[in-house]
C-alpha cells in the first residue's frame, strides 16, 4: 500500500505545487501560464521517474567493500583481485594511484587496509612505496568528502599459530599522528605481557616467548612504518588509523632485522623455537575492520521520503523567492510614486497635484488589497503593503491642494457706461449677454462684481462711481436671470487696484473696468 501511494500520490502533489507556483506566484496571463504548464508537467514527470529509479537502484545494489593496499597486499590476497568476507567484499588495489581515483557504482567504501611485511629486508623501494600509499590515502579522503578509516596489518613470522592475528583486540583510539599510534602500540604490548603471565603453566613459556617476539615486532613497526603513515603532529582533516594488527605467516628464519634484534636482546633464538609453516591462504583479518565506524545507510523508504521533503522544500523556496520578488517590486512601485510626489515643490502646480492623484490611486489599490485579502503571490508573511499604505496616507495628509483659481471676466467701462456716468448704455447688453450665459452655466457659484476707475478726478468720487457702476451691472443681471440679489456681491474699488499705469491714455483705459468673478460658496470649499 505505501508503495502504491508513493507512485500514484506523490506525482500529483508535485504537479499541483508546480502549477500553483506558475499560476499564483508569477504575474502571468492565462495564456502564458498555460503554455508554461505543459513543459512543467513533462519536466516534473521525467525528474520524478529518474529520481525514483536512481533511489531504487542505489539502495538495492549497494555493496560494502574494504579496499586493500600497501606493499604486501598481494601476500594477503594470494593473487586474487577480490575476496568475499563475512560482511564486506575485499578488493585489492595493486597501485597507490588506483586508490586516489577509485570509484565504482553501487559500491560503498567502508575503509582501507594497508598491508606491510616486516620480514622483508628494508630497501630503498620500501619507504617510497608506503609513502605513496599514505599520500593516496589522504587524497582519497579529500575526494570522498568524508573520513576514510584505515587499519595497518603487519605480516611477519613469529612464535604463534600461522594465520593468527595478534593482539586479539587490534582496535586503537583513532590516531591521526605518530605519537598517539605509538602510545596505542605500547598499551597493546603491555596488555599482551599481562595476559601471558596469567596463562596456565603449560602455555606460559610459549606465551612469554610469543609476547617477547611480538613486542620487538611492535617496536619495529613503530620505528619503520608508523612515521611514514602518520605525521608527528595531526592537522585538521588528517586521516585516522583505527586499528593495528600483526598476523603470523612464514618460517622463522632469524635473518630479518627485527628477529636478529630480538635474538640478541632476549637470547631466545626465535628461529629455533617453533617453525610456523605458512598456510595455503592467509585468512581475512575481519577483526581489524570491525573497529571501523559504521557507515550509515538509508533505507529506500527513507530515501523516498527525503525526495518528498526535498521537492516540497524546493517548491516552497521557489514560491517564497517569487513572493519576495513580487513584494520587492511592490515596494519599488510605492517608492517611485511617493518620491515623484515628494520631489515636487508646492509651487510646481499642477504637476504636484497630478502626482498626488497618482499616489492617492496607488494608496487606494493598497487599501483594496488589505480589504479583499492579500493575493498568494504576495503572501507567506512577506507582504509590506500595510506599512506602505500608512506612509502614503501620511504624505497625502500633509498635502494642501492649492486654492482654486478665480474665474474672472473683465469688461471695459467705456463699452458699458458713458464717461462719469453709472447708467448702462443700450449697447451694453451685447457685452453682458456673454456674461449672462457664463453665469447660467455655473449656477452653484456666487458672483462678485468689482467696479474700478482710473485716477482722474477726486478719489472719493471715483470710489462712489465704481460702486454705482457695479450695482448697475448687478441690477441688470438680477433682472435677466432667476438668481436672487443675494447671489451677487458688489464692491467699488475706485482707483486702488490699477492694472496698468495711469500716466497715459492706454493705461487709464485698462484701469476703467468692471470685473465679474465666480466664487465657490463656503459649503463647497475643499
Amino acid at each position: 500500500m505505501p508503495r502504491i501511494l508513493w507512485h500514484w500520490l506523490f506525482p500529483p502533489m508535485v504537479l499541483t505545487l508546480g502549477l500553483l507556483l506558475i499560476w499564483r506566484s508569477l504575474a502571468l496571463t492565462t495564456l502564458s501560464a498555460a503554455l508554461l504548464s505543459l513543459p512543467w508537467l513533462l519536466l516534473m514527470l521525467v525528474l520524478w521517474q529518474h529520481g525514483l529509479r536512481r533511489a531504487n537502484t542505489s539502495t538495492d545494489r549497494t555493496i560494502d567493500v574494504i579496499l586493500l593496499g600497501g606493499p604486501a597486499a598481494s601476500d594477503l590476497m594470494q593473487g586474487h583481485a577480490s575476496r568475499e568476507g563475512l560482511h564486506q567484499r575485499w578488493l585489492w588495489l595493486a597501485d597507490a594511484e588506483q586508490l586516489a581515483s577509485w570509484h565504482a557504482e553501487h559500491y560503498r567504501v567502508c575503509g582501507l587496509l594497508l598491508v606491510v611485511n616486516a620480514d622483508q629486508p628494508l630497501s630503498a623501494a620500501t619507504d617510497p612505496a608506503l609513502s605513496a600509499w599514505q599520500r593516496a590515502w589522504q587524497h582519497a579522503q579529500q575526494q570522498l568528502g568524508h573520513p576514510l578509516p584505515a587499519a595497518l596489518l603487519v605480516i611477519a613470522a613469529y612464535p604463534a599459530q600461522a594465520g593468527s592475528l595478534q593482539p586479539s583486540n587490534p582496535a586503537i583510539p583513532p590516531a591521526t599522528d605518530y605519537p598517539a599510534a605509538q602510545q596505542a602500540i605500547t598499551r597493546q604490548g603491555q596488555a599482551m605481557e599481562a595476559e601471558s603471565w596469567h596463562s596456565n603453566i603449560e602455555n606460559r613459556q610459549q606465551a612469554l616467548q610469543n609476547s617477547i617476539a611480538l613486542q620487538w615486532l611492535q617496536q619495529h613497526t613503530a620505528e619503520q612504518f608508523l612515521p611514514i603513515l602518520l605525521p608527528q603532529q595531526s592537522a585538521r582533516g588528517s586521516p585516522a588509523l583505527h586499528a593495528i594488527g600483526w598476523m603470523c605467516a612464514g618460517d622463522l628464519t632469524g635473518d630479518n632485522p627485527w628477529q636478529q634484534a630480538a635474538n640478541q636482546a632476549s637470547h631466545l633464538r626465535l628461529h629455533s623455537l617453533r617453525p610456523a609453516n605458512p598456510p595455503q591462504a592467509l585468512p581475512l583479518p575481519e577483526a581489524l575492520v570491525a573497529s571501523f565506524p559504521a557507515r550509515l545507510s538509508c533505507p529506500p523508504s527513507l530515501q523516498r521520503l527525503a525526495w518528498l521533503f526535498t521537492t516540497v522544500a524546493l517548491f516552497f523556496t521557489a514560491f517564497a523567492t517569487s513572493s519576495a520578488w513580487n513584494n520587492h517590486l511592490l515596494i519599488q512601485q510605492s517608492e517611485a510614486r511617493l518620491r515623484a510626489f515628494q520631489m515636487l515643490k508646492p509651487t510646481q502646480e499642477p504637476l504636484r497635484g497630478h502626482a498626488a492623484q497618482t499616489l492617492q490611486a496607488w494608496q487606494e489599490h493598497l487599501n483594496s488589497i488589505a480589504t479583499n485579502g492579500i493575493p498568494l503571490r504576495l503572501d507567506i508573511g512577506l507582504y509590506q503593503g500595510h506599512a506602505l499604505a500608512s506612509i502614503s496616507n501620511e504624505a497625502l495628509r500633509r498635502y494642501q491642494p492649492p486654492a482654486p483659481k478665480r474665474e474672472v471676466v473683465r469688461l471695459d467701462s467705456t463699452a458699458l457706461f458713458d464717461s462719469g456716468k453709472a447708467v448702462l448704455k443700450p449697447q451694453a447688453k451685447l457685452a453682458l449677454q456673454s456674461v449672462l450665459i457664463w453665469l447660467q452655466a455655473n449656477p452653484g457659484k456666487r458672483v462678485l462684481i468689482d467696479g474700478h476707475t482710473d485716477n482722474t478726478g477726486n478719489a472719493a468720487s471715483n470710489l462712489q462711481l465704481s460702486q454705482a457702476r457695479a450695482e448697475a451691472v448687478r441690477s441688470w443681471l438680477v433682472t435677466a436671470t432667476t438668481f436672487p440679489i443675494t447671489h451677487f456681491a458688489v464692491q467699488g474699488l475706485g482707483d486702488t487696484q490699477p492694472l496698468d499705469s495711469n500716466d497715459d491714455a492706454t493705461g487709464r483705459s485698462k484701469n476703467r473696468r468692471v470685473e465679474i468673478t465666480l466664487i465657490e460658496p463656503p459649503g463647497n470649499t475643499r
